[in-house]
């Protein structure tokens, strides 16, 4: 009977061993860690209010699911990443604060690091910069329009800045939203001193009006700064001295020709014809802002009519201009174009877009006029003219008219290279125009024939032109 009762204490041991055994342990919390213990840093020496943290977690006995973190005891977030790059607004007139971040890891059962790291940040609020873009800088001279591409950089991130502000001259500072940062100052009157109409981007409607005015016919200086959260300014930039024209004319001219002929020689006929014109000096890099969107279309703008007069060394500039004349047409605007069209011209060149003109012929090319030869006119109004020349005139590529375009002058002496008469069916069109409803009238006008090479009645055509081109 005595080994039944070991027999029976035995089992009684391993029952209550296993019972033990069998029973769960419980959930052990994870721990985390910032990778820093402190932050050493007082005084102006402290972390810029942009700034980044690392941190890490484990689990003794399951996996770490993410991270909750949470400053000045403020909610707890919740986060998979280990890393994360923080901005901490600073309230007016404050330059340096602390903040606590608060850091506990989350493990798969739902178990929270207690007590949670905590990481004091001493940080201090820096102020911001703003300069006028070194590669946008206005001319010396310009005429009513003037651009500023804008620089802004803030240490503690763009998500503080708070402001632009721009001045004109000694005039008030004034107030703009930092996604401001391509501004065109223009006239409200270009004839006259005026409030300053103030644009924004490539936007034609004004963002605003500032109550100082451009100086016309006088020199102006634009400053520019900004303001961040905090109160804090950047140091003022400002424009150079530029010299701003005053709007004379209903005519704009720019003159892309390589030489001064072509203005020297029709400067008289158009004032015999108009009366005044405004001429802008495309050869000057003092007279050439950098951005024809928008510089470029608002000086345009404020003119009805605009003459535009190259060499066959200027195609390039009139192909990158697409956009400009496209954008100026649409708004009303009225087009003269003389420039020579080179047998170069590329078939899906931009001209052939925006212009009368459809295409070029393939063959004959670089056709020849004889002193004398005549340019006749196609519609009434318009003068006849000729190749006032003692030699010919070369290199002539008469293009075919879009549908919607009209012939405005023909060239029936044109020879082919060889002196053979141009053949017949080849377009022999030295003019083309865009017509408007109204008999006569046109929103472009397209000469490849340079202008101050021929004769015949120059000023009766420059007054037919501008006839022609009334909006």
């Amino acid at each position: 009977m005595r080994w039944i009762y070991w027999v029976g204490f035995g089992l009684v041991l391993w029952s209550t061993a296993c019972r033990k055994k069998d029973q769960p342990k419980p959930n052990q919390p994870p721990t985390v860690r910032f990778f820093v213990d402190s932050i050493g840093l007082d005084g102006p020496d402290r972390l810029p209010s942009r700034f980044a943290l690392r941190w890490s977690g484990e689990d003794p006995d399951g996996y770490v699911v993410g991270y909750e973190l949470r400053l000045n005891g403020g909610p707890w977030s919740f986060t998979t990443a280990q890393e994360s790059t923080f901005v901490v607004p600073f309230e007016p007139g404050v330059s340096y604060k602390d903040v606590a971040f608060e850091l506990r890891a989350v493990d798969n059962l739902g178990a929270r690091t207690e007590p949670p790291a905590r990481l004091r940040v001493p940080l201090r609020n820096s102020p911001p910069t703003c300069q006028i873009d070194p590669n946008s800088i206005p001319p010396d001279t310009t005429l009513p329009a003037i651009t500023l591409a804008l620089r802004l950089e803030d240490p503690d991130g763009s998500e503080t800045l708070d402001s632009i502000y721009v001045r004109i001259g000694g005039g008030p500072w004034i107030a703009l939203s930092p996604r401001h940062t391509l501004l065109t100052f223009v006239p409200q009157d270009p004839t006259t001193n005026s409030p300053t109409l103030l644009y924004s981007g490539t936007s034609l409607t004004p963002l605003l009006t500032l109550p100082t005015p451009l100086q016309l016919e006088d020199t102006n200086r634009i400053y520019v700064r900004a303001k961040d959260q905090g109160g804090l300014f950047s140091e003022p930039d400002s424009t150079r001295p530029i010299y701003v024209r005053r709007k004379t004319s209903s005519w704009l001219i720019l003159d892309n020709w390589n030489n001064t002929d072509a203005q020297a020689t029709l400067a008289a006929d158009w004032q015999a014809a108009w009366g005044g014109f405004d001429l802008w000096d495309l050869r000057s890099a003092a007279q050439r802002p950098p951005l024809r969107i928008p510089t470029w279309l608002h000086i345009w703008r404020l003119y009805p009519r605009v003459y535009w007069l190259g060499d066959p060394t200027a195609i390039s500039e009139l192909e990158a201009a697409e956009t400009l004349i496209e954008r100026y047409l649409q708004g009303g605007g009225r087009l003269f174009i003389n420039f020579p069209l080179p047998s170069s011209v590329e078939p899906n060149s931009p001209i052939f877009r925006w212009s009368p003109a459809d295409s070029l012929p393939s063959s004959p090319q670089n056709g020849l006029l004889p002193p004398n030869g005549t340019v006749e006119a196609s519609i009434s109004g318009f003068p006849d003219l000729n190749n006032a020349q003692a030699f010919f005139l070369n290199s002539i590529n008469p293009p075919y008219a879009k549908s919607t375009a009209q012939v405005l002058y023909t060239l029936p002496g044109l020879l082919q290279g060889n002196g053979q008469p141009w053949p017949a069916g080849v377009s022999q069109a030295a003019a083309l125009a865009f017509p408007t409803a109204t008999a006569n009238r046109f929103t472009q006008v397209f000469f490849i024939l340079p202008l101050h090479q021929l004769g015949g009645n120059r000023v009766a055509f420059f007054t037919a032109l501008q006839t022609a081109l009334t909006p």
